[in-house]
């Protein structure tokens, strides 16, 4: 592969990534419509079907790796699928086939990714997006404040350049995890990952996200544990069950004290109103367990259990602020499990990746699922078409397929074998 084509490759990854972004679209789209995402005008449709066009062609050449991957993951190739047929029963078809779509397209995207970039080269492009996300908000916020429409009704808090404060936020400790898995080989590199991480908690504070502070907290702490998985079966046994004597007693106290805890957050009881939510939606799940209202349909403004849900809590909610409810409600339980059982599988593979690797960029998928299960307890980016972090979870997931597959055996595919994981820089993979 030619020079040229490696750097039309890189940047064509690098829009997708931006784009999965939505950074400056509530430009021209209105932030506070739920309808917007996955291509809320004609301009970003078009973007994103050009997108799944060119992937698509990427990947015929590629097809069977295509194809083991789908196999290897067929959980999350089902919950795709299931999307799609949901097309069926869905209150609202036209919305659910177009949002499928998207999703189905997404998926294609994060294993073109997975198959033409190491773990390593899928970070440096993160490091690029996240870096120039980042460095735009600021600028924005301090040269341009107001430019960017917002859905907030808190007009100080931080939004850089995304339509919510909590969406900027988010993007945020995506950015930080990122910079976490990064080697340190150096003095330097210990200072810039430092003062990158003292830059993330000022932001996530400006951004007034209690959320996304308790996950970026949480997250460090996890990446402490993750270096523990490569200690000895029996020092990482009794630095687990020292681990638990600490946490369940802290998070039991915290439990019962959830008034107070909240209060420090800046937060009440509720949750911002998630809390008043979850009960009404779940009693939605129960009245139609088994398929859902239609992959992302119930939410969608002319549903009338979602309307009866917001004429009750007093507010016009988009979701239920929580990926695993609208999971169910769009799919129903059978598509909850699917999903789980995904993370669960993609988990164990990337724990053993992580144990078997010197690298500390192998702690990058493990750091990655734990943010994905963390935020869909308090967020719905979760199996949503056209972001960067359905993108990201799919080329996580068939990232540590072939990595694991790879460090057992070369796995043979009609007569070819698929080659290991290499730790190759950004710009000079192998296609």
């Amino acid at each position: 592969m030619t020079i040229q084509r490696k750097l039309i490759d890189d940047a064509f990854s690098l829009v997708i990534l931006f784009l999965g972004t939505e950074a400056f679209q509530s430009l021209i789209v209105d932030p506070g419509d739920p309808s917007a995402r996955n291509g809320g005008s004609t301009l970003l449709r078009i973007l994103w079907f050009v997108v799944y066009g060119v992937v698509a062609l990427r990947l015929i050449s590629q097809h069977r790796q295509v194809m083991m991957l789908v196999r290897a993951n067929w959980c999350l190739a089902l919950l795709v699928l299931l999307s799609i047929l949901s097309t069926i029963w869905s209150r609202d078809p036209g919305f659910t086939l177009r949002h499928s779509i998207a999703l189905l397209g997404t998926t294609l995207v994060g294993i073109d990714l997975a198959i033409r970039y190491s773990i390593r080269g899928q970070l440096h492009l993160l490091y690029i997006v996240c870096g120039f996300v980042v460095l735009s908000g600021i600028v924005v916020q301090l040269l341009f404040p107001g430019l960017i429409p917002t859905a907030d009704f808190d007009s100080t808090a931080w939004h850089g350049i995304s339509g919510a404060k909590n969406g900027w936020a988010q993007l945020v400790v995506l950015g930080a995890i990122a910079v976490f898995s990064r080697s340190r080989r150096s003095l330097r590199d210990f200072s810039i990952i430092a003062c990158l991480t003292l830059v993330a908690f000022a932001l996530v504070g400006l951004a007034r996200s209690a959320g996304a502070l308790v996950i970026l907290i949480a997250l460090l702490i996890l990446f402490k544990l993750f270096g523990a998985l490569r200690w000895r079966p029996g020092i990482l046994v009794r630095v687990c069950l020292a681990s638990a004597l600490i946490v369940l007693p802290l998070s039991y106290l915290a439990f019962q004290n959830f008034d107070k805890v909240t209060g420090l957050l800046g937060r009440d009881s509720t949750l911002t109103g998630r809390a008043q939510i979850w009960p009404l939606a779940l009693s939605d799940i129960a009245k139609n367990p088994i398929h859902g209202y239609g992959y992302s349909a119930f939410w969608e403004p002319d549903s009338q259990p979602a309307t009866r849900i917001r004429e009750e809590i007093k507010w016009d909610a988009p979701g239920a602020h929580n990926g695993y409810i609208d999971l169910a409600l769009g799919l129903g339980l059978p598509g909850l499990l699917l999903f789980v059982a995904s993370l669960f599988i993609s988990a164990r593979r990337a724990v053993d990746y992580c144990r078997r690797s010197v690298e500390r960029e192998a702690m990058w998928p493990l750091a990655y699922l734990s943010f994905f299960f963390l935020y869909e307890c308090i967020e719905s980016t979760i199996v949503v078409g056209n972001l960067i972090y359905w993108i990201l979870y799919v080329a996580v997931c068939c990232s540590v397929t072939k990595a694991t597959a790879a460090d057992q055996l070369a796995l043979e595919i009609d007569g070819e074998f698929f080659a290991p994981v290499q730790m190759i820089p950004l710009g000079h993979e192998r296609s």
